[in-house]
């Protein structure tokens, strides 16, 4: 039995279930080297990067080109 059958009805919303997946950090990353070098567009989660030295170059870098980030409530 599928979701149609057991509530009833179809979401219009339903062609788009399969856009719904966890990201996947392997593509993700893949994805941003690709843009590096096809662009030289660059895209770091500082998660990639080891050691805190170089995630504190990275959000200085950041910060002084986007902006002081706002601190999250989280």
């Amino acid at each position: 039995m599928n979701a149609d059958e057991r509530f009833g009805y179809r979401s219009p919303l339903g062609r788009h279930a399969h856009l719904s997946r966890a990201p996947d950090p392997v593509k993700a990353r893949q994805a941003a080297r690709d843009a590096y070098h096809a662009t030289g567009l660059v895209l770091i989660n500082p998660e990639w990067l080891p050691g805190w030295a170089d995630r504190k170059q990275l959000e200085i870098l950041a910060d002084k080109v986007h902006g002081k980030r706002r601190a999250s409530n989280g």
